[in-house]
């Protein structure tokens, strides 16, 4: 495997790993026969022998384990932008600037100003809501040695335009509410599924930003 391959593969367990810490303190009980699992075998696509090592060493190094993501987005008209994603950073180090490239549309529909062009930003963040809901659900599945065959998530946004476009102080400019629907099937019984989703929800570094939010002020440059 070349570098940038292995450094990839290490980024991406060292991800999961922190994003889906959480597994070992939601009460599961870790036994002899899903600890053997985990060691020996890819389950639903993932090596739970990496993610185990990892966890085992973040728990080694409590210092390490800090990831940093960078976007950068360019209007281009009307109500579309691209966003470009380019590398990160691991514990410091950056990683794939030169090599790694993803560009992402934005637009928002006609009703909304927009020419339909691609999802607006209320998508997208669904988007991003359901498919690291997904993820985060799988590696908890993997990490107790359970075979998934079906994880979906449906999300359903309420957004008033009375707060978007500034006409009433009482209503917020974000959602004013979120629905998520999971279905999930595999091979373990119906509790323990329900359990896996539910870790995926709250381990789900999207899903916990979105329902605790952040805060932050953006530094505004005017160009010339």
């Amino acid at each position: 495997m070349s570098k940038n391959k292995l450094s990839l593969a290490v980024f991406v367990v060292m991800f999961f790993a922190l994003v889906f810490f959480g597994w070992r303190q939601s009460g599961y009980s870790e036994t002899e026969e899903t600890t053997e699992a985990a060691a020996s075998t890819v389950v639903n696509g993932l090596d739970t022998a990496k993610l185990t090592g990892l966890i085992d060493y973040l728990k080694e190094n409590p210092d390490k384990g800090r990831v940093t993501f960078y976007s950068k987005a360019r209007w281009q008209d009307g109500m579309r932008s691209f966003t470009s994603f380019s590398g990160y950073r691991v514990d410091g180090k950056m990683m794939h600037e030169q090599t790694r490239e993803f560009v992402l549309l934005g637009d928002e529909a006609p009703e909304l100003g927009g020419t339909d062009a691609a999802p607006g930003a209320m998508e997208e963040l669904m988007y991003a809501l359901s498919t690291c809901v997904i993820a985060a659900s799988n590696v908890n599945a993997a990490l107790m040695g359970v075979k998934l065959t079906r994880i979906d998530v449906n999300i359903e946004s309420d957004l008033d335009m009375h707060g978007l476009l500034a006409l009433d102080p009482k209503v917020r400019p974000g959602a004013a509410a979120m629905r998520m629907d999971i279905t999930i099937a595999g091979d373990a019984d119906e509790e323990a599924l329900k359990k896996i989703a539910m870790l995926g929800y709250e381990y789900s570094p999207v899903s916990e930003t979105t329902r605790n939010g952040i805060k932050f002020i953006p530094n505004i440059t005017v160009a010339k």
